[in-house]
């Protein structure tokens, strides 16, 4: 059973691997390290018993956007709802805190991730070139967390 919960620094070693197998340019451990205390209650973690599978990094801006500033799950765990449980969990924090939208970053070339966060109720709102550096461009996806319409 998947157990969602807040990161802890003990679970730091777990979340770096998972990082540097999941992006071609990894955050540092220190900066991870310092989400800890940046992303106070909005740094949550995926546990299969004591193995950390996935975790999700989230902050505030302007006390009305959450910034989601990372998401990944270890490769053996993708494709089993993991990472729609992290972004589930992230935006009821979110909304706890009177976040009235979430948004991201993600590499225009990344077709699975797009379409990950299409699933989950995200849509482009507009491009950030070289965003990754040079030629390398980002889709700023959002999602409406304040307004509910109707079907």
């Amino acid at each position: 059973m998947i157990l969602i919960t807040d990161a802890s620094e003990e679970d730091l070693d777990q979340i770096y691997k998972i990082e540097r197998s999941s992006f071609d340019n990894p955050y540092p451990y220190s900066l991870l390290k310092a989400y800890l205390i940046l992303a106070n209650k909005l740094y949550l973690i995926a546990k299969d018993n004591q193995t950390v599978v996935g975790y999700i990094i989230g902050i505030i801006q302007y006390g009305y956007r959450g910034h989601i500033v990372s998401i990944a799950v270890d490769k053996s765990y993708r494709k089993k709802g993991i990472g729609s449980k992290l972004l589930s969990s992230l935006e009821e924090r979110f909304k706890s805190f009177g976040v009235k939208y979430s948004y991201l970053e993600v590499d225009v070339r990344n077709k699975s991730a797009i379409s990950f966060y299409y699933r989950n109720g995200y849509i482009i709102a507009y491009l950030r070139k070289n965003y990754y550096g040079m030629g390398k461009h980002a889709f700023i996806m959002l999602k409406n967390l304040y307004y509910k319409f109707l079907d």
